[in-house]
């Protein structure tokens, strides 16, 4: 398998020397990541190299009764000499390799002339030595936003498909877009004035007037997140830190470009009749798809709720993910009520879910990090197929909009309730009911090529 490292060919980033000196040692910091993921990777198993092969979930949740730190995301399980297992903190197991990237960085913080943004990079530094993200991480959420950005160390669980613990090494690089960011943010704020006039005490982790938004010019991929070639993330994972703290929502145009033109695209070109796919421009197809990215974070900051991770267990990924998007396309129809969106642009968000359900779907074959988004858009897919807001035969012919956005309403309902109260058992059975690939499998034909 080849290196988990991506770099994006960018221009125009109007950078000075210094920061493009900054650039450098930064892109080279995150290329040092990639050799420590690759010890965590292996798609062979459900837990990966998290945990010994031969381990069982029943044995791992047994001995984390007495030692916490089994469970803990920075950790790698092995079994000792006496066949028993231990937990070893990342910052040890993997200390040479990161005393590297740890070295990178310092030198990144001593070229910059921004001197919050060189003591970030220090506690980074630090935080990748010593196994304390805490204080990186409320120093980097608090922290004046930069035109220059990197996320570097053990962040998303999605390779751990067995407990949905463990934190994969990943970094990306980017330079934000000072425009689409303006752009981005005037959606967001739209929802966000929406929500806040239904909104009701809850459960909820609440930070809306913490949560900041950027869309970046991407340089670089490095670790889980060039396997999984994401096009945003919202940090931290931490919903006590959410809600102290606020988040950062970040999408990555680069990587967005990247994958309409070489999957969404190609996919609508496939999958739907001749005559439709002429009712829309590839300019309304492209911006649908970056807004199906961008009310997917939204909808993220929107429902989070304290305990949906402790009742729904490994099962909580595919839910949460899945929630975000569709509470996210829901809440556009209050958006074209108030004139700020057309029903055509709402039609082409509804048009590239689709497309991005067969892309996960086919990023799932080779990359089972991504298994949740598959199985979740999948549940999407299935449900919209049930109510017959599409219909499938040698394609998905007219999609019945109508239906679709009150199939998506109903969706989002039910995906809140089993978020915010549902219990494993519940998610379980949903995902038994609506989870099936089956309805991919009449188009590998017309696939051929993309899989």
């Amino acid at each position: 398998m080849s290196a988990p490292i991506v770099v994006f060919p960018v221009e125009n980033l109007n950078l000075t020397a210094s920061e493009k000196e900054v650039l450098k040692k930064l892109i080279e910091a995150a290329k040092a990541i990639a050799p420590i993921y690759q010890k965590q990777e292996n798609s062979k198993y459900l837990g990966a190299n998290f945990y010994p092969s031969n381990a069982t979930r029943e044995e791992i949740l047994e001995v984390s009764r007495h030692n916490s730190e089994i469970l803990s995301p920075y950790t790698i399980v092995e079994r000792n000499g006496k066949n028993k297992l231990v937990a070893v903190p990342y910052h040890i197991k993997f200390k040479k390799d990161l005393e590297k990237v740890a070295r990178l960085l310092r030198d990144a913080a001593k070229l910059t002339k921004k001197r919050d943004f060189a003591s970030r990079l220090e506690l980074q530094a630090n935080a990748l030595l010593d196994g304390n993200y805490e204080a990186s991480d409320i120093y980097w959420i608090t922290m004046k936003p930069y035109k220059i950005d990197i996320v570097i160390g053990p962040i998303d669980r999605l390779d751990d498909r067995l407990l949905f613990k463990k934190a994969s090494y990943e970094a990306w690089v980017g330079v934000m877009d000072k425009d689409k960011t303006k752009k981005a943010k005037i959606i967001q704020q739209t929802i966000y004035d929406v929500r806040r006039k239904i909104i009701a005490p809850s459960e909820k982790a609440e930070f809306l007037d913490k949560t900041t938004l950027r869309v970046d010019k991407t340089l670089i991929f490095s670790g889980l997140f060039a396997r999984g070639m994401f096009t945003s993330n919202s940090l931290p994972v931490d919903p006590v830190l959410m809600e102290k703290y606020g988040i950062e929502i970040t999408f990555f145009d680069t990587s967005l470009d990247f994958k309409f033109n070489k999957q969404h695209l190609p996919i609508f070109e496939r999958i739907f009749e001749k005559k439709f796919q002429k009712e829309y421009t590839n300019e309304c197809l492209r911006e649908g798809s970056f807004r199906n990215v961008l009310l997917h974070e939204i909808g993220h900051s929107l429902l989070r709720y304290k305990d949906s991770e402790l009742r729904l267990k490994e099962l909580f990924p595919v839910i949460d993910e899945l929630s975000a998007t569709i509470y996210g396309i829901k809440c556009c129809g209050s958006l074209v009520l108030k004139g700020i969106m057309s029903e055509r642009e709402l039609e082409a968000i509804m048009i590239m879910f689709i497309c991005r359900a067969f892309t996960w779907w086919i990023d799932y074959q080779t990359q089972k990090s991504v298994e949740a988004f598959a199985i979740g858009h999948a549940l999407a897919v299935n449900n919209f197929l049930s109510n017959g807001a599409l219909k499938e035969s040698n394609g998905i012919s007219w999609p019945n909009f109508t239906k679709l956005f009150l199939g998506i309403e109903e969706l989002s309902d039910a995906l809140e309730r089993l978020i915010s109260v549902g219990t494993y058992q519940d998610v379980k059975a949903f995902i038994e009911k609506y989870g099936s690939f089956m309805i991919y499998s009449s188009f590998k034909n017309r696939l051929k090529g993309l899989i």
